[in-house]
């Protein structure tokens, strides 16, 4: 079987079929042009996951998996300075599976996090794409309220070995680095290889070493 759309639609779902916005139904008709009765597989974004049939601009309901979130893992990121690096970001590491992105602003920090809005059009994007059951959170926090017992920090003179166990939250700085006085005392630090690397690629390999299990998908 070809390619199989993967949907996110949004609860809350109150009956056997869902309907499907204009947005979806303009790309699954005119960009994978897809006809009626052609299976697609949804998800609600909360660990739900399905297969269906489109069926006149609504999906008919079909087998369900209920999917534990397979991570709790939180990056943490001070964003980078353009709406490109910020759009790469979002969505490459939440196609990865990070649980949340948190964006953090530090004293070398060079841009802002992007609209409320653009960010979770990111990660609809990136959860479809990955075929995930959940979406990444998204969200802003300060340095301050970080916990440096659940902490990890890319740092260029950090250990080459992996993460410490139980510790979920990974924090990437700026491209000028953190300031000492911003490294928590206690929070464990972790390097990302021999080169510098720009906030967006560290924040990729970051998640890499951090997310050790991918979502289930459902098979068709």
């Amino acid at each position: 079987m070809g390619h199989v759309p993967h949907l996110y639609l949004p609860p809350p779902w109150p009956d056997g079929t869902l309907q499907l916005s204009d947005a979806h139904q303009r790309h699954l008709r005119k960009v994978l042009r897809r006809g009626e009765g052609e299976t697609v597989s949804y998800t609600d974004g909360r660990g739900l996951i399905g297969s269906g049939r489109l069926l006149d601009g609504r999906v008919e309901r079909g087998d369900e998996l209920a999917v534990p979130r397979p991570t709790s893992a939180t990056l943490v990121v001070a964003p980078p300075s353009s709406r490109d690096r910020l759009r790469f970001l979002v969505e490459k590491t939440a196609e990865l599976g990070v649980s949340r992105l948190l964006w953090v602003r530090t004293s070398r920090t060079e841009g802002r996090p992007p609209a409320a809005d653009k960010a979770r059009a990111w990660a609809i994007a990136a959860l479809e794409q990955s075929r995930g059951a959940w979406m990444a959170e998204l969200g802003t926090t300060d340095l301050e309220d970080l916990d440096p017992g659940d902490l990890i920090v890319a740092d260029p003179d950090g250990s080459d070995q992996p993460p410490p166990s139980g510790r979920q939250t990974l924090l990437v700085g700026p491209e000028g680095g953190l300031a000492p006085e911003e490294v928590p005392p206690g929070a464990a630090l972790l390097s990302l290889g021999p080169t510098v690397l720009r906030v967006e690629t560290a924040a990729i390999a970051a998640t890499c070493a951090l997310v050790r299990r991918r979502a289930p998908s459902v098979e068709h």
